[in-house]
């Protein structure tokens, strides 16, 4: 149950991407940044939430030095953001299909 809820809350999690043509810096986003470390708080063993949590870590501080544009950040979180989700879909399908056999 509470993987499914932690599903459902990294599905619910902005992600960078553009309105208006303007791209969105969510490093600047205080309300964000407190999202991910009250979800991080709450999961300190969940590997997928701590792996979203390091790397908006390490590519706000990239971006904040100017090492990697904003493009390639946002390109990278959703990356590894649908890599996570993809991984804990296979497993709930797994975990699933074990239970209806």
């Amino acid at each position: 149950m509470i993987k499914t809820l932690l599903i459902v809350l990294l599905c619910g999690l902005p992600m960078p991407g553009s309105a208006n043509g303007t791209t969105k810096n969510y490093c600047n986003d205080q309300a964000n940044k407190k999202e991910f470390e009250d979800l991080l708080r709450k999961n300190p063993t969940d590997t997928g939430v701590i792996r979203l949590f390091a790397m908006r870590q390490g590519l706000c501080e990239m971006i904040g030095k100017q090492q990697i544009p904003l493009a390639t950040g946002i390109d990278l979180w959703a990356a590894e953001r649908q890599k996570i989700l993809l991984e804990r879909t296979k497993k709930n399908l797994n975990r699933l299909t074990k239970k209806a056999l």
